[in-house]
Parts: structure tokens; sequence; C-alpha cells
């Protein structure tokens, strides 16, 4: 924006100089011009904004509904303000996974503190904010804060395999995972579930003695081109403090930040969101 003005008050300079009124109502017209592009711009931006806002809680649901069908669970059960998943594992049976909407939190912090080994996820632009809300219902927070993601497929960045490695590529259903192998070692692998034109990944991982080595740039590109063989168009995950970059340099941006709580007190190991 910058460039109009500087052309319109060049454009005044000289009109005065050379007391020329065409330059001077040329620079007033490109001055509104400026002013108005300038309007027009941060309007669009705040529509935008306003609308991501509005379309999280529907991005929140189709991550759980896509990691839940990952991992095998039943289909997520809608609920005021989210989804509630059954998980079924010990120290976390029932899952409530959910947006930060103050009309919904405390009652979503009730329901957890009431059910045995709940878990309770908040993705929101502050967590700061949201875990008081635990703390004053009574919850025990996790001290990890994960980041919702997503991708728009066709611009996912492309990683090749470094020497030395090989890749499977086996599907079963909308599920289709990736190995990839050392020799006879598992060296690194993951998980995404296609539903409709959604792809949500999941258990991401990199064996400690294959590490930097781009291994898991290279999952997630097969998993990327597998999933949009398979029709999907919008890739969505939860990562990792440690995750994150590399989803980022791959092309993924934050949605949303995730916090988690408990009803039950902390076990001695927590499996991470992604593994």
């Amino acid at each position: 924006m910058w460039f109009g003005y500087v052309v319109a008050v060049a454009l005044t300079v000289v009109g005065f100089v050379s007391l020329d009124l065409r330059a001077i109502a040329l620079a007033f017209v490109m001055l509104v011009m400026t002013v108005l592009s300038e309007w027009y711009r941060g309007r669009q931006a705040a529509l935008a904004a306003a609308a991501d806002a509005a379309d999280l809680p529907d991005t929140v649901s189709r991550w759980a509904r896509g990691w839940a069908y990952a991992r095998g669970l039943p289909r997520p059960a809608a609920v005021a303000g989210g989804v509630r998943v059954e998980v079924g594992e010990p120290g976390r049976s029932v899952e409530w996974v959910a947006t930060d909407e103050a009309d919904t939190l405390a009652g979503l912090v009730d329901a957890v503190r009431a059910t045995p080994e709940a878990w309770l996820s908040v993705v929101t632009e502050s967590p700061a904010g949201v875990r008081p809300w635990f703390l004053e219902g009574g919850l025990t927070p996790n001290e990890a804060e994960e980041a919702l993601m997503s991708i728009d497929l066709a611009t996912h960045e492309v990683r090749e395999l470094p020497e030395g490695y090989r890749a499977e590529v086996e599907r079963d259903g909308g599920i289709i995972t990736v190995t990839v192998r050392s020799g006879e070692t598992t060296a690194a692998g993951g998980t995404i579930a296609v539903i409709g034109a959604d792809a949500v990944a999941d258990r991401i991982q990199t064996d400690p003695d294959h590490r930097r080595r781009g291994l898991g740039g290279a999952v997630m590109s097969l998993l990327a081109s597998a999933a949009r063989e398979a029709g999907a168009v919008r890739g969505l995950l939860v990562a990792s403090e440690m995750g994150e970059p590399l989803y980022a340099g791959l092309g993924w941006h934050v949605e949303g930040r995730l916090v988690t709580a408990r009803s039950a007190a902390p076990r001695t190991s927590v499996e991470s969101r992604h593994g």
C-alpha cells in the first residue's frame, strides 16, 4: 500500500511546483484509490478471520472423527460444544474434544469431572485462558500443548526417502499406512485416515536411531500423496511441540492450540496425540 501513497505525494509535489492541476487531481484520485483499497483488504481480512473462527468447531469435529477412525474407535458423538469419543484406554475411557466457547466449556468441565478416567481436549487461541477453567473445575491439566494443523493437500511439500530406505504403503478401506524400513528394521511410519474430502494423519513416528535423516517428511509426503489419490483434499492433524516444526516446513499451518485435562490423576506415561 505504501507505493500508492508515495505516488500520490510525488504527484502532489509535482503539481504544486509546476502548477499542474491535472497532476494534483491525479494525486487525489490515487490517494482515494489507495485508501479504499487498503480498507477493502482490511475488511476482507476481517471477514476471513471471522469465517475461520466460525469454521473452527467444524474443523475440530472433523479432526476428531478422522482421529477416531484412524484408531479404530467408535464414531464420535456430537455434544454441546464439541464431540465425545469412546477411547476405551486405561486412564482414558472417554474424551470430549471441543473449542473454548464459554457458553459450553463450563458444562464440559463438569461432565469430565463427573466421569472417571475422562479427558477434555480444548482447541483454543489462548491456552493460558483455558487452563484456569480446568483448575477451577477440579480437573488435572496436562502440561503438554499441541497444535491442530491443516493443509490443502495439493500444496504439500514433497520429500524423498533418503538412500538406504524403502517404503511400504498399505490401504485398508480409508486407512492408509506407510512403513519405512532399513533392511528388516522399521525406521519410521504413520497412518492417515480418509473420510470424504478429509485426511487425518496419526501416529507419525521415527525410531530414535533413524532420526534427523528426513524420514518424517518422507512419510508425510507419501501419506499425503496416497490420501490425494483416495480423493482427500484437506489434511488435518494434531502435532506435538516437537513435531510442529516438521509439519510447518511441509506447508501445514496452525488452526489452534490444543490443551488437555483429565478427571483422574496423571499416569506415569502419557501417549501423545499423534504417537
